[in-house]
């Protein structure tokens, strides 16, 4: 499911109450509105349809926090909503946001953290870099259960270990996909810390926990199983050191913090947790799942039912939690507003799933595929959809350029088409504008304030002074072209005209360069790279031009005509002489094509026939490609039309998105490494 973006940023209270701002998609494209400072009153337990309205009411009480929401609504019903409460208004988090519902357009009242159109969480921004989706499996489930010996010293009830074990085994039972790790012997931070160690990737704690001036607590034990309270800062920098483990893998780090009261708690674990939960974010961990009051063992035990399960479906966590609430409403169990989830994800994307791989190879396709990666004999090329994250898809660019020159056919997202057409008007100005387009989407996406004058810069000047690869890996959770650089390879083409891929480069190696195949020119020469690309001195080739020269740019369908035309005439002198027997002679790893691009059509019709691939017989190619209509019904029969498309190339199919193949071959590459 394609979720849309849309962030809820409360702010510090100023004297006219709490400043708001909504941005959707990136962009902070509503007025600012304020929040009234006078909290809504609820009435006991705050899980009535009623206290959702009103807190719902509280929150777009401003004319133009309400405008924003409707408009937001209105362009995409599937939204992914983050709450984001700033640190100076940690007072907020008493609201039980979960609760809120929107009384939508004809009456029909939608409960926003329980349908799975609206995944909801509050997010806790920051400097830091959540981590790659987790791949492997089983899912290993580190099971805490504080039952010290002494509860009643401390006025708290005791635990019963055995039954709080068996309930999350019920709720897991018959997924194979979890493997639940129980902690032996006293629960202590420390005892807690050596299982971390032992590839965990979620806490989930059973216990006690309270709120005092300012500090939570959680009541665990001591080495005799006597009760012993542990502050917050201390299970924080406990978690911390655990995720920035050097000698932990990637794929064994902590990914949830799931943290639940048990139902015999004196008092209400809401303080503590409310408080706790932010605090272990703001650590490092990816999630925290924790509750806001006491749960009953009936609503616990459906939540970690249908969220476990679902987690292990999709992977996305928030999407997961309000599939639990809205199961845990269905039943007509009360306290489903309870579980509040806290994440510093983006995307929501907690774990992933390995895709399919096509092909003769089989296993031997990823042993094969890291020994050349690992020999530098692998040559990526990079298409638009590597770039999904920042700029525009082709699709959707060509549908603001149709727009906006009134193209009058209806086959307005085809990029080529489009671009004919406005081409025949005014070639010029068809490519400033698409930089112009290309630009502000970038800005949206990295949430750039616009430019205090119109200046004329490319989107590579702008990229750049944006200080894109920093930025990057702060904002995204994965990011591709990082995750390309850190191969450490000497050659790697693209048909994109950005400077991404070379800025990941230097930020990795301290150098790159770009290279442009000079395709306008009516009479190529033979000629090198001069030195050769090496991983020392990595070259980014651009088959299709760069945004600094607007005429280097294949955009239209008759620049790729013409681009087939001189591959044909000038085969033997095309590219650079270096480049082709790289490529005759290394693994091709394909990344962001689809079956039906004209760019992708070109390089296995134009450029690979002239080059002998069956020379050395190698991999060529993990190809990893994405069909825009993708029929779920007919997989099968589209796999195998790949699969007969690519057999003359000996090429093998990796049957998943780019994300999926970049944070399986990051989480081999990585395992590979350590090995």
């Amino acid at each position: 499911m394609d979720y849309a973006d849309l962030e809820i940023r409360i702010l510090k209270k100023d004297g006219n109450g709490y400043p708001v701002e909504i941005t959707f998609n990136g962009d902070l494209e509503f007025p600012r509105g304020t929040l009234s400072a006078n909290l809504p009153i609820l009435t006991a337990g705050s899980g009535s349809g009623q206290d959702g309205e009103l807190v719902f009411q509280w929150l777009f009480s401003d004319d133009a926090l309400k405008k924003a929401w409707a408009n937001a609504r209105g362009q995409r019903p599937q939204r992914r909503i983050r709450l984001r409460i700033d640190e100076g208004a940690p007072e907020l988090h008493q609201i039980p946001w979960e609760i809120l519902r929107d009384i939508g357009e004809g009456g029909v009242p939608l409960d926003v953290a329980a349908l799975e159109a609206t995944p909801f969480s509050r997010y806790i921004a920051g400097p830091w870099v959540p981590g790659s989706p987790i791949l492997k499996r089983p899912v290993r489930v580190l099971v805490a259960v504080s039952n010290p010996t002494n509860p009643q010293d401390f006025g708290l009830s005791a635990i019963d270990p055995e039954s709080e074990f068996k309930v999350l085994e019920d709720a897991v039972a018959g997924n194979t996909q979890i493997e639940l790790v129980r902690l032996e012997g006293p629960c202590t931070l420390g005892a807690i810390e050596a299982a971390l160690r032992k590839g965990i990737h979620i806490l989930h704690f059973v216990g006690h926990g309270k709120y005092v001036e300012g500090t939570s607590v959680l009541f665990l034990c001591d080495a005799q199983g006597k009760t012993v309270v542990v502050k917050d800062t201390e299970i924080a920098a406990m978690l911390g050191r655990q995720l920035i483990d050097a000698d932990a893998s990637a794929e064994d780090k902590l990914r949830l913090v799931y943290l639940s009261s048990c139902q015999t708690a004196t008092r209400s674990a809401s303080d503590a947790f409310r408080g706790l939960a932010p605090r272990l974010v703001a650590a490092g961990v990816p999630a925290v799942l924790a509750m806001q009051d006491l749960v009953p063992v009936s609503t616990a035990t459906e939540f970690s039912r249908t969220f476990y399960g679902a987690l292990m479906e999709h992977g996305q966590i928030d999407r997961a939690s309000n599939l639990a609430r809205a199961s845990v409403m269905t039943a007509r169990l009360p306290g489903a507003a309870i579980p509040v989830l806290f994440m510093r994800l983006r995307s929501g994307q907690l774990l992933g799933n390995r895709g399919v791989i096509v092909g003769s190879r089989g296993e031997s396709f990823w042993e094969t595929l890291l020994e050349n990666i690992a020999a530098k004999e692998c040559t990526p090329f990079l298409g638009s959809g590597v770039t999904a994250d920042m700029l525009p898809r082709s699709e959707d660019l060509a549908g603001e350029l149709a727009a906006k020159f009134c193209y009058p056919f209806p086959d307005d997202t085809s990029l080529p088409r489009v671009t004919q057409f406005i081409g025949t008007i005014d070639n010029r100005r068809l490519r400033k504008q698409l930089l112009s387009v290309l630009v502000g989407q970038f800005r949206k996406q990295m949430g750039l304030p616009a430019p205090a004058a119109a200046m004329p810069q490319t989107l590579s000047q702008v990229v750049e002074a944006a200080d894109w690869a920093r930025a990057s890996q702060e904002r995204f959770e994965s990011e591709i072209h990082h995750q390309l650089a850190d191969l450490e390879l000497p050659l790697y083409v693209t048909t994109n005209i950005d400077n991404f891929m070379t800025l990941a480069l230097r930020a990795k190696a301290g150098k790159a360069r770009r290279e442009v195949v000079p395709w306008r020119n009516t009479a190529i020469e033979r000629r090198d790279l001069n030195p050769p690309a090496s991983p020392d001195d990595p070259v980014v080739l651009h088959l299709f031009g760069t945004d600094d020269d607007l005429l280097s740019m294949v955009l239209t369908e008759d620049d790729h005509l013409d681009y087939m035309a001189r591959i044909s005439h000038d085969y033997e002198y095309f590219l650079p002489v270096s480049v082709n027997e790289q490529l005759a002679s290394t693994t091709l790893l394909f990344l962001g094509y689809r079956l039906e691009d004209l760019d992708f059509k070109i390089i296995m019709r134009g450029l690979l026939t002239h080059l002998d691939l069956q020379r050395w017989n190698m991999l060529h190619v993990a190809v990893q490609l994405e069909a825009s209509q993708r029929d779920e019904a007919k997989e099968k029969e589209v796999i195998d039309y790949f699969q007969k498309y690519f057999a003359d190339a000996r090429i093998e199919i990796y049957w998943g998105n780019t994300h999926q193949f970049m944070s399986d071959l990051w989480a081999r590459w990585k395992e590979y490494r350590r090995a």
